[in-house]
């Protein structure tokens, strides 16, 4: 089993799971953490809750979906990684990535993540360029 964790600065981690419930139901089982807000205003704090997390899975895998790569919230989950073999941390959360890897059939977290980080990176496209020129492919460069 795993534990997948929307982790952000805001409220912004609610409505990315909140959106998930929209799409597929609310058996999803993701969880959001906010930062900087609520119980949570500190970096320290944050990562208090992050080696709770990791407590409470009791060996089991855990993902954090972190909003910002480079950001405080995303540094405090990569610390979290450092300490413990089973959490996996992914920056730059979208709902695609996050459709992807949960409704992926593969093996293992880390076969899910690299097939969503892959299919979520396909799905960011400049739609002004592609409906101006049908064959150019998003993100080619000229």
């Amino acid at each position: 089993m795993k534990h997948v964790y929307v982790a952000s600065h805001g409220n912004f981690a609610t409505g990315v799971v909140e959106s998930l419930a929209l799409l597929i139901g609310e058996e999803h089982g993701v969880k959001p953490v906010c930062a900087y807000q609520g119980e949570i205003t500190t970096t320290e704090q944050l990562e208090r809750v992050f080696e709770e997390l990791v407590v409470q899975a009791k060996g089991e895998d855990v993902v954090i979906f972190t909003d910002l790569l480079g950001g405080s919230v995303n540094n405090s989950a990569a610390r979290t990684v450092l300490l413990h073999d089973n959490v996996y941390v992914v920056a730059g959360v979208n709902l695609t990535l996050l459709l992807e890897f949960l409704l992926c059939e593969a093996q293992s977290v880390k076969e899910a993540i690299n097939y969503a980080t892959a299919t979520a990176r396909e799905s960011i496209v400049f739609i002004n360029a592609v409906l101006q020129s049908p064959t150019e492919i998003a993100g080619d460069h000229p």
